[in-house]
């Protein structure tokens, strides 16, 4: 359970309007729902967007400097002038390239491409790689996603005599560069009606325009760009997304053919998802650890021998990212402890790869909620270099800008950003970095928030709804895949699954209705769900689709529970990991047990050492309550328990003494022990409990409670260490001892809250 994490809900109450449309458009008021809280609100809205049109693709003269742009291209080829495009190194950017190269090269043009490395030339225009590049007989550069930033590099081609149109969709600074014409939707002269393009859209309508209609072909290429580059999915994105999906099914493209088949991607079943979380992530992987150029490569080629070696080349990458990754992730998080109380989170190590550390960064900010700076030393500019990520509603941009004086390099935007830094000033930027977000945030806390977009119906949940709403589709930025909260079930046999027992599935049952849950890492949830709370579940619903069946599932994200939850840590020893939540509020009631572990307790921890005249201690809602030990009997376990009962209760009931299995002595060995006491008429303790043990054949805590209840009812005395035998002792019952009484609640105890199982455990619970 996200336990900071709250839950805003996408209502929308107009419940005239929703019937109305249910039945014009006779789709379950869920979708309707659904198309309202992304404020289409007519019948042709709906169906508009359901299927996109042609008329969705605005006029690419619409772009500022189209025209002029146009005419220079066209101008190059005719001259025979050497063109280059000069790309990026991520899918957006090598797409971008690959649609410009072709466009440019379709109508003659003598052409080639450029894509520099992350770690020699960096992002955008370079300098140098301009100067070479022109050396070498470039006579036009067109920039693609990138440029908008590359006054230095711009000016100096200029002074060589070499022109530089800039494709780009990143944020425009104050100042232009002075390039010969630059296309962007957001250019501050122009009207371009959207202004969410991505590189490889910005590409495909230069494209557009130098072909005079739009190229299917690179159509397909502009998806990948527009999806991987997790732009807004709605208006001319939309379209892109949309009919892109379409296209890349039947795509004759080698290479891509290769690289699908080569990562076990079947044509039919690419979607959004697909290239978001398989196609990209490889593509990507090539240009954080090298040269991206390689994939340009693969998209161009008619070889199909080099479109099986490069995409192999492009998987092994992949494999590499995923590995270096998972290390510099481990080592990331074992920083934290260190950090727990900063606003914003700084991670260093000289030994962690540059191209990988935002994907690490973004895994922490998963993790801790907080942002999230990731550092990796270039010792050859004895600098600090990385990346950050952010949360929802923290502006990274802004806090950044307020320290940006430390830094010597700095670029970004609200959730994002890229930075460097001398080594020396890492200590002072830190400290002002925090104070910054410190002033930023204020009072409040950062709060992981949930949108949910409806409430599941549980009647209405079935494949056929999934069918309806995947009308919807392609799900990505302002179009997000749709979250639901499915209410008040009841989970039943879960389980961890996974090659690393990491994942975890159950079923949810209400009404005598089942549905599989799945939720990926979350193998923790398993002890909450044992106890078979009834819960909120938030999660996306989709179709399960294996060995020839469909089922309906919930993936989930989260869940959530008014009741109390008990999670089973019975066993039978403690050690000192048990006592380091600092979250934890630790309850004990043997004092033996208490002395000897309070001092382990983490600091910020709270604890307690029960007592029938001793107050229970109010806690914070959420701390976590650690019961050690066993009580003498079950009501002060219940009382305990229903003080608590609004917390998560972690059960270890450690109980060294095993009462339920050592049992009662019976009468026949208090005979026999009162027959032996009396032939020896004194005994002394030190030297005569080895001998007591041996002859009543049981071991020294019994013998013990066996001597105390004779003691209480006074058939020996004790005095200086030695027993002596009452002659003529008063007749009592062995049962109306204290100690007696004492030893039979002790063995209830176990009995009902140790060695019961987990369900017996929970039933003893709820009858208290």
């Amino acid at each position: 359970m996200l336990s900071e994490t709250t839950w805003r809900d996408m209502v929308n109450g107009d419940e005239e309007k929703i019937e109305q449309l249910s039945n014009e458009l006779n789709h379950s008021k869920t979708f309707i729902r659904l198309c309202l809280n992304r404020g289409l609100t007519t019948k042709e809205e709906i169906n508009g967007f359901i299927e996109p049109s042609i008329d969705w693709f605005h006029d690419p003269y619409d772009l500022w400097d189209m025209k002029k742009t146009i005419e220079k291209i066209q101008a190059a080829i005719a001259s025979h002038q050497k063109i280059t495009v000069y790309g990026d190194y991520d899918a957006d950017g090598v797409t971008s390239t690959v649609i410009m190269y072709e466009a440019i090269e379709l109508l003659g043009g003598q052409v080639d491409y450029f894509i520099p490395n992350r770690f020699k030339e960096g992002y955008g225009p370079n300098i140098e790689a301009f100067e070479q590049l022109i050396e070498n007989g470039t006579e036009l550069i067109v920039t693609v996603d990138n440029g908008i930033a590359g006054h230095e590099a711009i000016d100096r081609a200029n002074e060589l005599g070499v022109d530089v149109i800039v494709t780009d969709h990143h944020e425009c600074p104050e100042t232009l560069p002075d390039a010969y014409s630059i296309i962007h939707p957001n250019h501050p002269n122009g009207h371009y009606p959207f202004k969410e393009l991505a590189g490889a859209g910005v590409s495909l309508k230069v494209a557009e325009a130098l072909l005079g209609e739009i190229p299917e072909e690179l159509l397909e290429l502009a998806m990948i760009g527009t999806i991987a580059d997790v732009v807004s999915l709605t208006d001319e994105n939309r379209a892109i997304a949309y009919f892109g999906l379409k296209l890349i099914k039947r795509t004759q493209r080698l290479g891509l053919l290769s690289l699908l088949a080569k990562a076990d991607i079947k044509l039919g079943d690419i979607d959004e998802e697909v290239i978001g979380f398989k196609l990209a992530p490889p593509i990507n992987a090539v240009g954080r650890l090298g040269d991206a150029s390689i994939v340009v490569d693969l998209l161009t080629t008619f070889d199909e021998e080099k479109a099986a070696e490069i995409s192999d080349t492009i998987l092994n990458k992949n494999s590499e990212r995923k590995e270096i990754v998972e290390r510099i992730t481990k080592e990331a998080m074992g920083q934290l402890e260190d950090h727990k109380d900063d606003t914003i989170i700084v991670l260093k190590d000289a030994d962690w790869h540059q191209g990988v550390l935002g994907i690490v960064a973004s895994k922490v900010v998963e993790k801790t909620n907080k942002p999230t700076l990731i550092l990796s030393v270039d010792e050859a500019e004895n600098k600090l270099k990385g990346s950050g990520r952010s949360v929802d509603g923290f502006n990274l941009y802004l806090c950044m800008e307020k320290v940006k004086h430390h830094l010597t390099g700095f670029g970004g935007h609200e959730m994002a950003c890229g930075l460097s830094l001398d080594m020396d000033k890492l200590d002072v930027f830190v400290e002002d970095l925090n104070s910054s977000a410190k002033s930023i945030i204020g009072e409040s806390e950062l709060k992981k928030e949930l949108v949910i977009d409806s409430m599941a119906d549980w009647d209405e949940l079935s494949v056929e709804l999934i069918e309806e709403l995947n009308q919807l589709r392609p799900f990505g930025q302002d179009n997000k895949r749709p979250l639901f909260n499915v209410s008040s079930v009841i989970p039943q046999d879960p389980r961890v699954i996974g090659a690393n027992k990491d994942h975890f599935k159950s079923l949810l049952s209400k009404d005598g209705k089942v549905i599989d849950l799945i939720a990926f890492g979350a193998s923790d949830w398993q002890e909450v769900f044992k106890a078979h709370p009834t819960i909120d579940v938030a999660g996306y619903i989709s179709i399960n689709e294996w060995n020839g069946n469909r089922k309906l599932q919930v993936q989930a994200i989260d869940y959530r529970t008014d009741q109390s939850i008990i999670i089973d840590k019975r066993q039978t020893n403690l050690n000192k990991a048990v006592f380091k939540d600092a979250n934890a509020h630790y309850i004990f009631f043997q004092k033996n047990v208490y002395s000897k572990w309070h001092p382990e307790i983490a600091s910020g921890a709270s604890h307690h050492l029960f007592t029938a005249e001793s107050e229970l201690t109010s806690i914070s809602q959420d701390k976590k309550v650690y019961i050690i030990d066993t009580p003498d009997n079950i009501s002060d376990f219940n009382s305990v328990y229903s003080y608590y009962i609004a917390h998560s209760l972690y059960i270890f009931l450690y109980s060294p003494n095993e009462y339920y299995f050592k049992g009662m002595p019976k009468h026949s060995q208090f005979s026999s022990l009162y027959k032996w006491l009396h032939s020896k008429k004194e005994i002394t303790l030190e030297k005569d409990t080895k001998e007591l043990i041996s002859f009543l054949k049981v071991d020294k805590e019994v013998a013990k409670f066996m001597l105390m209840v004779f003691l209480e009812n006074e058939f020996v005395t004790m005095e200086d260490g030695k027993l002596s035998v009452v002659s003529n002792p008063s007749k009592k019952r062995l049962e109306d001892t204290k100690t007696y009484k004492r030893r039979l609640n002790q063995i209830e105890v176990e009995e009902k809250l140790v060695y019961s199982s987990f369900s017996e455990l929970l039933a003893n619970l709820n009858e208290s």
